[in-house]
């Protein structure tokens, strides 16, 4: 009998739960158990559904991801091979297909950087109008965009050049993960492509991400991609041939769609399979407000004693604490983020393989990237055509008739301030509006990196009860903000 212990239900957990209950090979006596420390799956996933009076008709939000990259061949699950291929695998193992609708954008997408307010389709073939000092290198490299179709000199398309002539093969075709890992292995700069920084035959896994956009587009270059993505985890100083993948997943030609009635469906449904599953299994399934504090290796078999501290998620008064007992496990996976597996490190002791060299030294290597998102909600569709002249038809197609109200969604409007980046939804609701319509969401700030601070501060917590470092507390609702 093998006890399999998983420790996280975001969406490595839960992936990770499903694939050994459904493998078929599992043994009868076998368990597989996991733990969550907040009470709901999906981590930082999370459709947020209003209290009423605001949320009556069942509008959301989501405080997470809200949209995948989709294949055009989608739901055909044997011809999907571009976009979040594992995610559109699982929309359909799950049932979830019917559930599918566009994530509509706007074709001409409003910018506001260094005060100068423009919209995309002015940049096409030219960057002209933007407020920004390019040298002769980066007037070079754009120039090195193909003209047909004629191009927009956006900030992603840019980036995808970058892939282009690095990666030839790869940077335009979102090829598959298999080629790309292939490139990672031994990609090289081509030998037309060299630069005295970066010569023909650099390899490039040994090429910070950050230095190679320097090299291309020199500094005004760099800040203008970093500006003009709206994310600034795009252009950090990462590993280039991994960068250049996953940056082909965002871009205003990028087809996305999103589940009607919010993200979170999908892990709902996965972790509801889990306990289905869990069913042939005695003694599997999956437990809630567990947090994970300490693990040891058991001093009479070759299992980790797993110790969790339970955890409560209700209004006050606290209930009384009923103990978990200490779980032995014989497979162990600690699906968590870098942050949480710092501090069971903590707590395990100085000789558990957590705080050996080498694992801390894979750890660290995880970087921090806070993301924030500012939710305003509205009686009155301001944004909407004939109200306001942005933004334009909110991605509507030029031909054909509009989409249900219950799919109307526009943006982002990208700006270097710290909002950075704006979404303007309508009837966000599930199955369309209500009977009368509103409210209506705006997704107001959608910033990650730089700017989580500037919003940290405008928070009303009063006094830290506990150093920010330690505020852990997975999503669970809305912070208030100060309003001036």
């Amino acid at each position: 009998m093998t006890n399999y212990v998983i420790v996280g239900a975001g969406a490595a957990g839960l992936y990770t739960a499903y694939r050994l209950l459904s493998s078929g090979s599992l043994n009868q006596g076998d368990t597989v158990n996991l733990y969550e420390w907040s009470n709901r799956p999906g981590g930082r996933i999370y459709t947020y559904t209003f209290p009423p009076p605001v949320g009556s008709n069942g509008l959301y939000c989501e405080f997470g991801g809200m949209r995948f990259a989709t294949d055009p061949n989608f739901p055909n699950p044997a011809k999907i091979a571009e976009g979040h291929v594992l995610v559109q695998q699982m929309i359909i193992a799950l049932g979830l297909q019917g559930k599918v609708v566009p994530f509509l954008q706007s074709a001409n997408r409003l910018y506001y950087l260094r005060g100068k307010n423009l919209y995309e389709q002015s940049l096409k073939n030219s960057v002209a109008g933007l407020p920004y000092n390019f040298n002769t290198e980066f007037t070079q490299f754009i120039n090195s965009i193909p003209k047909v179709p004629p191009p927009y000199y956006t900030a992603d398309t840019i980036l995808g050049q970058i892939a282009t002539v690095f990666a030839p093969g790869l940077g335009s075709s979102n090829a598959d993960r298999g080629k790309w890992c292939k490139y990672y292995a031994t990609g090289a700069v081509g030998a037309n492509n060299g630069t005295t920084s970066f010569p023909a035959g650099t390899p490039m896994r040994d090429i910070g991400y950050w230095n190679l956009l320097y090299d291309q587009l020199g500094d005004e270059g760099f800040d203008y991609v970093a500006d003009g993505t709206g994310y600034e985890s795009n252009v950090i100083n990462w590993n280039s041939a991994d960068a250049m993948q996953a940056n082909n997943d965002y871009g205003s030609t990028s087809v996305y769609s999103r589940l009607d009635g919010g993200y979170g469906l999908l892990f709902e449904a996965l972790a509801n399979q889990i306990t289905t599953l869990a069913a042939s299994y005695p003694g599997s399934g999956i437990t809630y407000s567990a947090q994970l504090t300490s693990l040891a290796e058991s001093r009479t078999d070759n299992t980790t004693i797993c110790t969790f501290a339970p955890t409560y998620w209700g209004p006050p008064p606290i209930p009384p604490v009923v103990p978990i007992p200490p779980v032995a496990a014989d497979v162990l996976f600690l699906a968590l983020p870098r942050r949480a597996l710092e501090l069971v490190a903590q707590g395990s002791g100085p000789n558990y393989m957590l705080n050996a060299a080498p694992v801390k030294y894979l750890l660290e290597s995880s970087l921090d990237q806070p993301a924030i998102k500012v939710v305003m909600v509205f009686d009155q569709a301001w944004w909407l055509p004939g109200q306001c002249t942005y933004p334009p038809k909110l991605g509507w197609p030029t031909n054909g008739p509009k989409p249900p109200p219950s799919q109307w969604v526009g943006g982002a409007t990208i700006t270097d301030l710290p909002l950075r980046m704006v979404y303007y939804f309508a009837n966000n609701v599930p199955g369309g509006p209500g009977a009368n319509g509103g409210p209506y969401v705006l997704l107001a700030s959608y910033d990650d990196m730089n700017y989580s601070s500037f919003w940290r501060e405008v928070e009303i917590t009063g006094d830290y009860p506990v150093a920010p470092s330690r505020m852990l507390k997975p999503l669970q609702g809305p912070t208030s903000v100060a309003v001036e």
